[in-house]
């Protein structure tokens, strides 16, 4: 009797301590999930689903957190293979991760299920119709070509930015140094700022070439999470984000804003923006050429939720003014980032809130004298169902910049560049063919070619995609099926043949004849 009560005793204090340890394990896990720092609250919830398959939500939640959207849909399978609902306020966070992962039906599911007790939520109805119509993110989809570039590694690398014959960009790759610095919350390197020469020769439209990249600069190099960058003032000035030097809530640095000047062949940090705060994060800077307009990014309180975007401006005395919030037309309850702003007055920046394909989402917006107009998607293929983000525009409005997480299922930012195009392909263009019998000779030695065959070959496939004859008086058209990197190849009636570069215009008003001269001598 006695060994029998012994035996009972051990066991309910063995059954006391898994429980004791196990909420030990969740209530830490929950105090790292409040602080953000969601990779050690993932840690610990995966240790307590060992003995408890109910913390299949928190894990659910981190990785929702931690923008790993796959394996969030299976954690929330999990829970819902055993529950069979999720909690209301899951609801929404289980559509979004749906959407990222391209599965429209499951998420217009849930969001409907979210309405259910918050039927004016105009946001859920609008994604829900977006999702529904999402046809029309691919209308405008022949007028980019987007391509991953070479810099890209098994790590992240995002925000690029050009700097002379260069790219400037972060990445948290690993380097040989004798001390590691990790970041704690997403278990990986510390994002630094490195640059690459863009080299000579490349192509814009073929794809550009790059040297091996170094970091930017060692002035800078010490930061924590150093980045995104701007340059402004002829490239003299940048402004830069780093992590605080002091800890705020939860023991976290939150992102603060740096300007620095190029001076004595080195980067000189000159002051931090007035505005910064232990207690909010400052980050992802834009500004204007002559430095006098900012933009940025910021979870500071008083805005629509999530992270907002924000304007700041110099004033007569070149004090930077209190950050104005760009209001409900721009910002949601959700997350605005990575505002870049085009000589143009056109403002981009991604979204989360906003209704697009899923994830993160490259929006538009005009600025006008009273405001903002209503932002415009970006569409496929700069936007995925993924996080696309970090865009950068040429001032020729054809060539630029994003980062995006559409690669190997979610895992680690890349870079992508890309070409706009706002002509409509298939487009035809007229020209003119004519021969210069020396390339010393004036104007008036040149003469039409009549019945030259002329062949528009697509340069990156080397495939002739049509062909011609010239008339009498050496005119010809072509028809340009869509958009890529062409030249002619013109063969005379003697059999002689000569190629020149064909330019394609980019936007539908440059469309007009094209005048091509050879030179007998070379021809």
């Amino acid at each position: 009797m006695l060994l029998l009560l012994l035996a009972a005793v051990q066991t309910v204090q063995g059954q006391q301590t898994v429980f004791g340890l196990f909420r030990s394990e969740v209530g830490l896990g929950d105090k790292y999930y409040k602080d953000k720092n969601y990779t050690e609250a993932l840690k610990l919830y995966m240790e307590a689903a060992r003995k408890n398959p109910d913390v299949q939500l928190r894990i659910a939640r981190c990785y929702y957190s931690l923008k790993e959207y796959s394996t969030a849909v299976a954690y929330y399978g999990r829970y819902l293979k055993e529950r069979r609902s999720l909690p209301w306020s899951d609801t929404y966070y289980y559509a979004e991760v749906q959407a990222a992962t391209g599965n429209y039906a499951a998420a217009i599911e849930y969001y409907q299920k979210h309405l259910t007790n918050k039927k004016d939520d105009e946001l859920a109805l609008r994604k829900i119709w977006r999702l529904s119509n999402i046809k029309y993110l691919y209308e405008d989809s022949s007028h980019f070509a987007v391509r991953p570039i070479s810099l890209n590694t098994e790590y992240g690398e995002l925000c690029a930015t050009p700097y002379k014959n260069r790219i400037v960009f972060m990445s948290n790759r690993k380097e040989p140094e004798l001390v590691e610095k990790v970041n704690a919350v997403m278990n990986a390197p510390f994002y630094k700022i490195y640059s690459a020469r863009v080299l000579p020769g490349s192509s814009a439209d073929g794809g550009h070439q790059y040297d091996k990249p170094s970091l930017f600069s060692k002035e800078l190099a010490s930061r924590l999470n150093a980045g995104p960058v701007v340059f402004y003032d002829k490239e003299q000035k940048m402004a830069f984000v780093s992590a605080a030097n002091e800890t705020g809530n939860g023991g976290n640095r939150n992102l603060q804003l740096y300007f620095a000047e190029w001076k004595n062949g080195e980067w000189t940090e000159t002051d931090p923006f007035p505005y910064n705060s232990r207690y909010h994060s400052i980050s992802d800077p834009t500004i204007s050429e002559d430095g006098k307009v900012l933009y940025f990014s910021s979870d500071m309180g008083g805005g629509q939720g999530g992270k907002d975007l924000y304007r700041s401006a110099l004033d007569e005395d070149g004090k930077w003014t209190q950050p104005e919030n760009l209001g409900e037309t721009v910002n949601t309850p959700y997350d605005e980032v990575f505002p870049f702003l085009h000589q143009n007055r056109t403002l981009y920046f991604s979204s989360n809130g906003h209704p697009g394909m899923g994830g993160l989402d490259i929006f538009e917006t005009a600025i006008k004298a009273d405001g903002y107009s209503e932002p415009r998607n970006m569409g496929y293929p700069i936007n995925t169902s993924y996080d696309d983000f970090g865009m950068t525009v040429d001032e020729q409005d054809t060539h630029g910049y994003f980062s995006s997480n559409r690669k190997n299922g979610g895992f680690n930012d890349d870079l992508y560049e890309f070409d706009m195009d706002l002509q409509t392909y298939p487009v035809t263009i007229a020209g003119i063919v004519k021969l210069k019998e020396h390339a010393w000779t004036d104007a008036s030695a040149i003469t039409a070619m009549p019945q030259t065959k002329i062949y528009l070959v697509d340069n990156l496939r080397n495939t002739t995609v049509f062909q011609t004859v010239t008339d009498n008086n050496g005119n010809f058209s072509v028809v340009v099926p869509y958009l890529s990197e062409y030249v002619i190849r013109a063969v005379g009636a003697d059999g002689k043949e000569s190629v020149v570069v064909f330019e394609i215009p980019r936007h539908q008003q440059q469309v007009s004849a094209h005048e091509i001269v050879f030179v007998k001598d070379t021809f």
